[in-house]
């Protein structure tokens, strides 16, 4: 005799509607509170090829639901209150007290006053689910189980070793006639319409039973339970067949629709139920029992207007018996299913789910996408640039730019365009650093403010930049509003009555801007005067952050960004293979000073067209955007001459070292409206720059806000000259400018 081996069971997978989510957390909030008390868990499995294995959870039971084409479970879900109590509940423990009560009542052991645990159809296909819920970011924690009773180690559920020569598992198509499995689909289906009838006691509802009785003779359905079982005759029960609805449709565990031996197919979870209730209630521990993996290919919604007519021709019952299996399985001993532990006889069970890397464990949803209006805003607002992904730019990296966190320093006419921009490259992580108030003057020109801003002296334009952006993108957008003065070159700060207060102050603002740099992926520099931009610049050097500079004349406008420190690690420096990049300064062989010392007030405000600053403002994000998709990013080199066109060319071929997915990566865009003219030149870093230079940077560096007061208050400029060079510079010079001069008078003669 051939030994026995173990029969192999499909695990149920769950899956849960949205609407069940959002009302279980609301449900924890406005009911629960701090009870950790089950409340009724609701689901089902539909007999579907599509769904095969998966049981569903709704969100609520209508008493006149009709879903008798479906199976469903009731079960119990717990939510507890600290993620700690989740993590540290003993899972197995919890199981078997959220679970064996009810199943054992069903099987006969012990007492039930839940009339629900004596219906195998409901008792015997059990759920629960434990879940935290995190109601401050909408995260739900969550795992699902499918209690089943189990024997203990050593005495697991075997197929028959008695069956006479034959598989003890087969398909119905290989043991039964064409005629026969005919009859078995008009037989379950008259046993559904009778269910039906008979279901109008516990809530009304009506589903299709997962059990059944079926006298293989007659091919007649019975229902599942001790009273029709003890009414059979003895000649009944022998040609008795235990028959469930399978919620494992698939024959083909690999899904290649290749045709498999039938002893290869899992059965479905809920046969450990109804093995372990045979033994318990109909004790037949020991009995060698055969049992209809029923398996129809569609299971039929029954119009309650015509539960008796049914046209079986258009039933393709080869398929469904194609499917099925007949099945013989030695049932475990009623003491098989009893526990020893300390000298007690307990029951357990099994049952929970795998998560998504097959092992066990819990899972989580996140919640914010359904319950949060701005989760929409920003669909909406992406789809321009998930819609380029799909074939205009395929290697744009949307989710890079989602998570860049942008520093704008200046928040007027430029800082304003920049920030709108950014939003629509779907960036939502921006801070504005302004000392400044709306004034009435503002709104025309500066797109994030209104006349409210200007009322009472003014917003803080930083501050005023930020709301404004949280109002029209929705509470998605981070922004931030600093309101920090930059200290200037040839702005001396210090010398009155109050001056060691205004060093305190102008010092905790060098610290501040120096963190907020360097915290930042990448910094635009967009303020007013020249000056300005000085400390911003040597920080962005100091602390390897990318910088895009940008500023506006009457009629023209600049761009560029600011190369890497040539301190840069090897690894990046000579990846560049080009020189280092000027910055805004090194074309100047004098140091910044005051620009607003004796000028009108033409001469003090920024003058300039209204239609420059969205072109200034569109050209740098889109120089940024360009070079966070360059592999090298901020050390990519600019294009050599030959790849810039002289002529209108709206295409890079991607030959160039500079080349990125979405074109040429340049060094500077200047432009003017006077000629509507556009260039791209590359000027190479100043040695002796009062900004960029290295002697400035690593002095920064080394002395940190001393430096910084120097160089303010410095009025003449000398200071920072001879630290950068510019002094020898212009010295050198000078002597070979005399050295050219000088002649021979006698020769001249």
């Amino acid at each position: 005799m051939a030994s026995a081996l173990p029969v192999r069971f499909h695990p149920f997978r769950s899956t849960a509607d949205p609407s069940f989510w959002l009302s279980h957390n609301s449900r924890k909030l406005n009911d629960l509170k701090l009870s950790e008390e089950s409340v009724p868990l609701h689901g089902y499995f539909a007999i579907s090829t599509n769904s095969s294995g998966t049981l569903r959870f709704v969100n609520v039971t209508d008493a006149s639901i009709r879903r008798n084409e479906a199976v469903r479970t009731i079960g119990k879900i717990y939510s507890l209150n600290t993620i700690e109590s989740f993590k540290k509940c003993d899972k197995n423990t919890f199981l078997n007290g959220a679970s064996l009560d009810g199943l054992l009542a069903c099987c006969g052991v012990g007492s039930s006053s839940n009339e629900t645990c004596d219906d195998p159809n409901i008792g015997l296909v059990p759920s629960v689910c434990l879940t935290y819920c995190d109601l401050k970011s909408n995260m739900t924690v969550y795992w699902f189980a499918f209690p089943a009773l189990a024997p203990k180690s050593g005495c697991g559920v075997m197929y028959s070793s008695n069956c006479e020569g034959a598989a003890p598992q087969s398909f119905v198509s290989d043991v039964w006639e064409a005629e026969k499995c005919n009859d078995l689909s008009k037989s379950f289906h008259q046993f559904r319409v009778l269910q039906e009838k008979d279901q109008s006691g516990i809530d009304g509802s009506v589903w299709c039973p997962p059990f059944f009785m079926l006298l293989e003779k007659s091919m007649k359905c019975l229902p599942l339970n001790k009273a029709t079982y003890d009414s059979l005759s003895k000649d009944e029960r022998q040609q008795l067949v235990f028959g469930f609805v399978d919620p494992n449709l698939s024959s083909d565990p690999l899904g290649q629709d290749c045709k498999i031996a039938a002893s290869d197919v899992p059965l479905g979870w809920t046969l450990r139920n109804l093995i372990a209730y045979i033994s318990l209630r109909l004790d037949l521990g020991g009995a060698n029992v055969k049992f209809l993996s029923f398996r129809p290919s569609v299971l039929r919604r029954i119009s309650a207007s015509n539960e008796c007519e049914v046209d079986f021709e258009d039933v393709n019952d080869e398929i469904d018996c194609n499917k099925s299996l007949l099945v013989e399985i030695k049932i475990p001993l009623a003491s098989d299913y009893q526990w020893q532990t300390d000298n007690n006889q307990e029951y357990k069970c099994v049952g929970w789910e795998l998560n998504a890397k097959s092992k066990p464990g819990p899972r989580s949803v996140d919640l914010r996408p359904l319950v949060s209006p701005s989760h929409l805003a920003r669909q909406a607002n992406d789809l321009n640039l998930r819609l380029m992904k799909w074939r205009a730019l395929p290697a744009l990296d949307v989710e890079r730019l989602s998570q860049l966190k942008v520093l704008l320093l200046g928040a007027g006419t430029l800082g304003c365009s920049v920030a709108r921009t950014l939003l629509g490259w779907g960036i939502r992580n921006i801070t504005f650093v302004d000392s400044g108030r709306v004034s009435y003057s503002n709104p025309v020109r500066q797109s994030l403010f209104g006349i409210e801003d200007c009322r009472e002296g003014g917003k803080y334009k930083a501050v005023a930049a930020a709301e404004s952006l949280v109002a029209i993108a929705g509470p998605d957008v981070k922004s931030e509003g600093v309101v920090l003065t930059i200290p200037m070159p040839g702005h001396s700060f210090g010398g009155g009555k109050d001056g060691a207060a205004e060093v305190n102050v102008v010092k905790r603002d060098v610290e501040h801007l120096h963190e907020l740099i360097q915290q930042h992926d990448a910094v635009f520099l967009l303020t007013d005067t020249r000056e300005s931009r000085w400390l911003p610049t040597v920080m962005a050097l100091a602390t390897d952050t990318p910088l895009i500079n940008s500023a506006l004349g009457l009629d023209s406008w600049l761009v560029m960004r600011h190369g890497p420190s040539s301190s840069l690690p090897s690894s990046k420096a000579t990846a560049s293979e080009a020189k280092k990049l000027g910055c805004y300064f090194c074309s100047d062989v004098v140091a910044p000073e005051n620009s607003t010392r004796d000028r009108t007030l033409d001469q003090q405000c920024t003058v300039t067209r209204p239609g420059l600053a969205p072109i200034a403002a569109s050209m740098a994000t889109e120089l940024m955007v360009a070079m966070f998709h360059h592999p090298l990013g901020n050390c990519a080199p600019a294009p050599d001459k030959k790849d810039i066109s002289t002529t209108y060319n709206p295409v890079d071929d991607g030959s160039s070292a500079s080349s990125t997915a979405l074109g040429l990566l340049p060094h500077q865009i200047r432009g003017t409206v006077v000629t509507y003219s556009m260039m791209t030149p590359t000027v190479p870093a100043f040695p002796a720059c009062s900004a960029c230079s290295d002697l400035v940077v690593d002095e920064y560096k080394r002395s940190g806000f001393e430096f910084v007061k120097c160089v303010c208050c410095d009025m003449d400029g000398s200071y920072l000259e001879g630290i950068s060079g510019l002094t020898k510079f212009r010295e050198d010079a000078a002597n070979k400018m005399e050295d050219c001069m000088d002649w021979d008078e006698e020769e001249e003669d």
